[in-house]
């Protein structure tokens, strides 16, 4: 057995007093946080504008974005005498009935967007394949990108923008809608009925989308007119 005692801990060294800055430091730190505030209140400024420049593209019909399955770019010149030029959505006619016939096979048949994807995935016929933007090859569809041509209220003719923001959904409420921009291909009954059937809270719904007004129950006696027609929001 050991008789070394162990060593005590030295105790700790004493804080030097601190040193008030010399004016030197003063003066670079008053002008690094002035110029940052005025880098910060610049990139603030320049967001902005270009958010409101990107809102008035979305009211004048414009698209931003991908171009969704379906449509193709049309490229003109945007309004406003700006030289940038625009995209506007032209009806693509054979994926379009594809479009249709998800929808169809939602509503009708009540298939999931699973099924409906196993389904689409037996079609062979190039021109109705999903193309990916890059590199142009064919994308296999998932049920997740079913879901998403199930959510997109742009098949209702309407430009949308601001669905997402640093990365997080945005209420539809809030979102940039301008009706009526290009060619639906289903109308705002078909894209209604469809989110009546998706999991709870995933829905989309808002009054700046197409009126949800149809016949809730056919007429089925004589002298009904249907004046029975109601909105629905």
């Amino acid at each position: 057995m050991s008789d070394l005692s162990p060593i005590p801990a030295l105790p700790p060294a004493p804080a030097e007093p601190a040193r008030p800055p010399g004016w030197w430091s003063r003066l670079v730190h008053r002008r690094a946080a002035r110029d940052a505030r005025l880098l910060a209140a610049h990139h603030a400024e320049t967001t902005e504008r270009a958010r409101r420049a990107q809102i008035a593209l979305v009211r004048d019909g414009y698209h931003l974005g991908p171009v969704p399955y379906g449509y193709l770019p049309l490229r003109v010149g945007a309004a406003h005498g700006t030289p940038r030029r625009g995209i506007r959505l032209l009806l693509d006619p054979g994926p379009a009935s594809m479009v249709t016939a998800i929808y169809r096979w939602r509503i009708e048949d009540r298939l999931t967007p699973h099924a409906i994807a196993t389904r689409l995935r037996s079609v062979e016929t190039p021109a109705l394949l999903r193309v990916d933007p890059v590199t142009r090859f064919p994308r296999p569809w998932t049920p997740d990108a079913v879901t998403r041509v199930l959510a997109n209220p742009t098949y209702t003719g309407a430009t949308v923008w601001g669905r997402t923001h640093a990365g997080r959904p945005v209420p539809p409420d809030e979102w940039v809608i301008r009706r009526g921009a290009h060619q639906p291909i289903i109308d705002g009954v078909t894209f209604y009925r469809a989110q009546l059937l998706a999991p709870p809270g995933t829905g989309v719904f808002s009054v700046q989308l197409p009126p949800w007004t149809f016949t809730p129950h056919p007429p089925t006696g004589p002298g009904n007119t249907g004046s029975d027609r109601k909105p629905i929001a």
